[in-house]
């Protein structure tokens, strides 16, 4: 192939009760100046009238390939639409968000000319009152292989945990599918899976994915279970990844693994909607002093992991008093908070 048109994007989008927004989702993506698409639109058994919307964009344009199923959650959704895809690249469209008319052709513009496995870029976070950009800059990253993998698992902001503004190769993907046990931050596991795989990405700060934040979408919901308990579950399997084969990397899940408990325990204690799970704590407590343990003897502690650590372990009120404080100052317990 030489002519970039030939090359076939699936976008794969997973749809459950989003009759209202799927239609600005869809004509984003069709009105993509890459057209050379196969869309691939799942409709995990939606009760509200979100297949009639998938039937009738299917009969107006060809390159919609609709596929209904019994509800069994995202990442089985994604993974029906994974064996199904036949494209050269895959990305990923949240059915109740949008993107740029010409996201998919910069992603892939970019992957050719860097010779990248990955092309990602930037967001914009949507709320009904602000928009949040993250973080356009316009700034190019080449990351190898290496790079790559420590850019997206040092929280650094340069690789997003999500799927849904990047680019990849069907081969890089391979094999790889979503945790369909896990509910919250699947997707960050993938990435780490996929990012082992690839010898290149390439990372264009420009904000062409709009995500939106709207009441009971997945980043505003209620506390529940999987919400809170799903996060350490990722960590830790990204941890045993790496466990005897990547001291470096096994460092950086053993930090992100620590973080998470401790962030988990604070809401345990500090969050009303989190009480129920109250019985949770002395768990959650002796996994933060099996990790900070292995941490200290690393020598990876943070100065903030200490100081919260010393205060779980020895003063868990005052803990508890100085982020409830903390909180009802700065509000950022409520940064995705939608009313």
């Amino acid at each position: 192939m030489s002519d970039k048109n030939d090359y076939k994007i699936s976008v794969i989008v997973p749809v459950y009760n989003i009759e209202q927004y799927l239609p600005r989702c869809l004509d984003s993506i069709l009105s993509q100046t890459h057209r050379n698409l196969e869309i691939i639109v799942v409709d995990d058994g939606s009760t509200d009238n979100s297949a009639y919307v998938i039937r009738r964009y299917a009969k107006k344009d060809k390159r919609i390939v609709p596929i209904f199923k019994r509800n069994s959650g995202v990442s089985d959704t994604r993974n029906k639409a994974l064996d199904r895809a036949k494209g050269d690249y895959v990305g990923f469209v949240d059915g109740d968000d949008y993107i740029e008319p010409n996201m998919f052709e910069i992603l892939l513009d970019n992957a050719l000319q860097y010779n990248a496995d990955i092309s990602h870029c930037g967001y914009q976070m949507v709320f009904p009152s602000r928009v949040d950009y993250y973080f356009n800059t316009g700034t190019v990253r080449e990351q190898d292989n290496r790079r790559g993998l420590t850019d997206l698992m040092s929280g650094n902001n340069l690789v997003e945990p999500g799927i849904w503004n990047k680019l990849y190769t069907r081969e890089v993907i391979g094999k790889t599918r979503m945790a369909s046990d896990i509910k919250i931050n699947e997707d960050y596991l993938f990435n780490v899976e996929v990012f082992r795989n690839a010898r290149k990405s390439v990372f264009e700060d420009k904000p062409l994915y709009h995500y939106i934040l709207r009441k009971n979408s997945a980043a505003t919901s209620e506390i529940s279970e999987k919400k809170l308990f799903d996060g350490i579950t990722v960590r830790e399997r990204i941890m045993h990844l790496f466990e005897n084969n990547d001291e470096e990397l096994y460092q950086m899940a053993l930090s992100g693994l620590l973080m998470n408990n401790i962030s988990l325990y604070r809401t345990l204690v500090t969050n009303p909607s989190a009480k129920k799970f109250g019985d949770r704590k002395g768990k959650v407590k002796a996994s933060i002093r099996k990790h900070y343990t292995k941490a200290k003897q690393l020598g990876i502690l943070t100065k903030r992991m200490k100081m919260d650590c010393f205060l779980i372990f020895y003063i868990p009120l005052v803990y508890r008093l100085l982020y409830k404080c903390y909180f009802a100052v700065t509000k950022s317990d409520r940064k995705y908070e939608v009313k």
